[in-house]
């Protein structure tokens, strides 16, 4: 590119991943290949580098934007630039690089450190993350939120009299029948083992046990089929605990616990606070 940031040479390599021939390309501004949302900094950005001492951008200070291809379609690419002087006249060198695969990978990753693979749910790795900044967003900002800790009600019979394979389905259908009653926002996530657990945003504690109980409903009339079809009804005992001023991530969680076993201790099917 020129000093005005007109693009002067178009290997091969640019030309398969943009989509654009060479022919097509040359001294057009490089910003024709960037998101629109990328263009207004960029200028700003090229004088402050063609100004400073730095001849060229490190690997570790790689700006990672989206671009744009031929047809409209956008990918994300890392870009180094380099800059030179030719006959006392500064040029620049961008290399690009498509990061489209690496990023579909890390996207996997994350995913997959996330979610509970046997009920397609948020698992506690990710819930703990959410749980932290929705603390801190309530402490900064004032937003109230309430957690509910579940427990399905004598689970352990359910495996020994089914069967394993039963009681996953009882966890996946529980899983399920749960994320169509609560909210978009809300985040449900297995704890671990039969517990899971849901964080209500923006929800004070009497409507949150108002969800509560609608969940405990909709469970109690859910049926899974043993192996030899035969119906397998279960409950779920459910505390509920809104965030409070000397509330932490640690507190929250453990006094939603101890509603749950008030609620367990109180007959099970319940919901308490």
């Amino acid at each position: 590119m020129d000093a005005q940031q007109n693009i002067q040479l178009f290997n091969n390599a640019a030309e398969k991943i943009f989509g654009y021939s060479a022919d097509e390309i040359l001294g057009q501004s490089i910003t024709r290949l960037m998101k629109e949302k990328f263009r207004a900094n960029h200028g700003n950005y090229i004088k402050q580098f063609a100004d400073s001492d730095i001849q060229s951008r490190d690997m570790i200070s790689r700006v990672m934007i989206l671009a744009v291809k031929k047809d409209g379609s956008e990918f994300p690419v890392e870009i180094t630039i380099s800059k030179i002087s030719i006959n006392g006249k500064k040029e620049f060198t961008a290399i690009i690089r498509d990061v489209s695969n690496r990023i579909a990978f890390i996207e996997k990753l994350q995913h997959k450190l996330n979610t509970d693979n046997l009920t397609g749910l948020n698992n506690r790795n990710y819930f703990d993350g959410q749980l932290v900044e929705i603390s801190q967003q309530y402490k900064r900002f004032g937003h109230t939120f309430c957690v509910l800790m579940f427990d399905l009600d004598k689970f352990k019979m359910v495996n020994d009299t089914y069967g394993h394979p039963i009681g996953d389905k009882v966890l996946q259908e529980f899983a399920k029948k749960t994320k169509q009653v609560i909210r978009e926002v809300d985040i449900l996530a297995r704890f671990g083992g039969e517990e899971f657990i849901a964080l209500l945003p923006n929800t004070r504690l009497k409507a949150a046990k108002e969800v509560a109980n609608r969940i405990r409903q909709r469970i109690s009339q859910q049926i899974v089929l043993s192996q030899d079809h035969e119906p397998v009804t279960f409950t779920v005992s459910i505390g509920v605990a809104e965030f409070s001023p000397h509330d932490d991530t640690e507190s929250i969680i453990k006094r939603a616990d101890d509603a749950l076993y008030r609620a367990k201790n109180s007959g099970r099917n319940r919901v308490s606070d």
